[in-house]
């Protein structure tokens, strides 16, 4: 009888097996996973051992969890593919030595483990477990019970429970070396699709954005990151964050870390300073980093274009039903090579953006060009007893500020005014453009100078920024008379040559126009004021911008005042065109190969 018994209990683990070597040949092959396969498995190991229900669970060891991966014949709701039991690394251990587990002899020491998980055993309707393992490493367990009433043959069920689960865990091994493979290729495929599309947006916002969701879902993560170093405040300073349930520490509130080693920040956060000021990946699973960031564990990558520009921080890796997993070495190097595509993504973004705004500067440039060429006049006026040239050269970029001009007021005399605005391109050119349609308005009133002045202050002060501003003298010639009244309001000082070679200054005026309100340039007792000259036969007025006087050389040297008196001396008895020609030329050879940073105006009036 027991000859009888051995032998067909040969027979059925020889089929078995043969049965699992072909369901194995499949996995082996690529044809088939053990995932597809463990509810053949099982099926055969029923069938090999007589019993009625059982279950195959597999292991998982990010998250410590049993899960059913296969059953049959168990009714329970509650023992369907959705259980899992938690389970510790002592009681692995222990199980690894209890080969297989019987339910009615548990060990003593697993006891606490068996009762905690007894609903779940009977919902598997187990009575034998034995270990799935591959030399000491925990795969699973297969779980067995029902069996037929055969004393018998029970004892032998246990030994050909064993040689059943050490092929069962063969194929579980190599399944699961082939899930790993696909895995990381699945990775590798995600990595370089993520970065073919952030490498697609030039949209420096919606790239940040896009960077922190392609990363959180590279990771299985639950939140995250993008934090750039602003280069004038050298601080990180958090874009975009994805933080759906993340906490922030009260040290980010201002969402910025400071670079600076000497402020003193929390440890954690020090470490994030840390990937940005020296370039190394951390990885946090601690609970003291989990706890500042509401449970989080983290992991902080450098992102690195010429120079690192920032950092990348996914939160909270999350396995099955919402446990947090720990983050690995792998995980590093991927969010690294990440990192490093980021980087590119966001150069190649800030350079696109550089390049749309210097278009469209340049576009703006050439507008204010165009508008202050307008403003210009374009032929002096022909005024009887006298000779009148002007000349205005932009500096190096083609749109300055200066503005000179010629108006006949409604008596018959002439309007001379020169102006610097301050500052360059559109602004300059519109305030430009405000100041001259202000005069033409003021000399239709025909006030005096220092009311039209304080009337001027008062427009260019409301209509314009703070930071704007013009100097400015307008003077009135009576070509009839030869006098000459003008008014200076903060601009360099017109030089008057006389016949003789004698100089003289026309200072008489006030503040610059639009900087300080009426009310307190009559507090200061600083109202503008006018001055009366008399115009002689060969005398010269010669009205400049600080570009003249300001001109430099690659010595750092400027031109000045007295360089200019000089040759103006020497030229009093040119004309008026002669003298402006000069003057500039003059400019340019002190100039040399330096570059121009400021306009150059010029407007000459001379008596006959």
């Amino acid at each position: 009888m027991q000859t009888g018994l051995a032998e067909q209990t040969t027979q059925r683990l020889i089929l078995g097996l043969s049965e699992i070597e072909e369901v194995g040949k499949a996995i082996v092959s690529g044809q088939s996973s053990f995932n597809a396969s463990s509810q053949t498995y099982l099926r055969i190991v029923l069938k090999t051992l007589q019993a009625a229900a059982g279950a195959i669970l597999r292991f998982n060891p990010a998250e410590s969890l049993l899960a059913v991966e296969s059953s049959i014949n168990i009714a329970d709701a509650s023992a369907d593919e959705a259980l899992v039991i938690p389970i510790t690394p002592n009681e692995i251990g222990i199980l690894l030595q209890c080969s297989p587990l019987d339910f009615s002899r548990p060990p003593s020491l697993l006891k606490p483990f068996l009762d905690e998980i007894q609903l779940q055993l009977r919902g598997l309707k187990a009575t034998l477990w034995a270990p799935l393992k591959i030399h000491e490493e925990f795969l699973g367990v297969i779980s067995l019970g029902e069996f037929a009433d055969d004393s018998e043959e029970a004892k032998w069920i246990q030994e050909l429970l064993n040689v059943l689960a050490d092929h069962i865990s063969v194929a579980i091994a190599h399944s699961r070396s082939q899930e790993d493979m696909r895995a990381a290729k699945f990775r590798l495929f995600m990595l370089s699709d993520t970065t073919a599309q952030i490498a697609k947006l030039l949209d420096t916002e919606q790239l940040e954005e896009e960077v922190v969701n392609h990363a959180v879902s590279l990771l299985d993560a639950s939140a995250g990151c993008l934090m750039l170093i602003n280069p004038i405040t050298q601080q990180l300073e958090i874009r975009n964050p994805f933080a759906p349930g993340l906490q922030f520490p009260s040290d980010l509130e201002s969402f910025s870390i400071p670079l600076d080693s000497d402020q003193r920040i929390h440890p954690t956060l020090s470490m994030l300073r840390a990937v940005a000021t020296e370039g190394r990946t951390q990885i946090r699973n601690d609970q003291e980093a989990a706890a500042l960031f509401g449970g989080k564990n983290l992991i902080a990558v450098p992102v690195f274009g010429r120079e690192i520009l920032g950092i990348l921080v996914v939160f909270g890796k999350e396995g099955r039903a919402g446990v947090t997993l720990e983050f690995t070495d792998e995980d590093g190097i991927l969010l690294e090579a990440f990192g490093t595509q980021v980087g590119v993504a966001i150069e190649n973004a800030r350079l696109y953006q550089e390049a749309i705004e210097k278009r469209r500067l340049q576009a703006e440039m050439e507008e204010a060009a165009q508008i202050q060429a307008n403003l210009l006049p374009k032929a002096p006026p022909e005024i009887p007893g006298y000779e009148i040239t002007g000349m205005s050269i932009p500096h190096h970029d083609g749109v300055g500020g200066d503005y000179y001009g010629y108006i006949q007021e409604p008596d018959g005399s002439w309007g001379l005014v020169i102006a610097d605005v301050a500052g360059k391109g559109m602004q300059a050119a519109l305030l430009m453009a405000t100041l001259r349609a202000a005069l033409l308005s003021e000399v239709a009133k025909q006030a005096d100078l220092p009311t039209r002045a304080m009337a001027l202050n008062a427009l260019i002060r409301e209509s314009s920024p703070l930071d704007k501003y013009a100097t400015l003298v307008y003077a009135r010639l009576h070509p009839a008379t030869g006098k000459l009244t003008s008014l200076n309001a903060g601009h360099t000082f017109p030089l008057v040559i006389r016949q003789d070679g004698s100089l003289q200054r026309l200072e008489a005026g006030g503040l610059m126009i639009g900087m300080y309100p009426d009310e307190m340039i009559r507090q200061m007792s600083a109202e503008f004021e006018d001055e009366t000259i008399q115009l002689y036969s060969g005398d010269t007025v010669i009205f400049f911008t600080d570009g003249v006087t300001e001109t430099q050389n690659i010595h750092d040297e400027m031109y000045d005042e007295e360089r200019l008196e000089e040759l103006v001396k020497q030229l009093r008895d040119a004309d008026a065109s002669e003298i402006c020609s000069e003057i500039y030329e003059s400019t340019l050879e002190f100039q040399g190969e330096a570059q121009r940073f400021d306009d150059l105006t010029l407007m000459v009036l001379k008596k006959k």
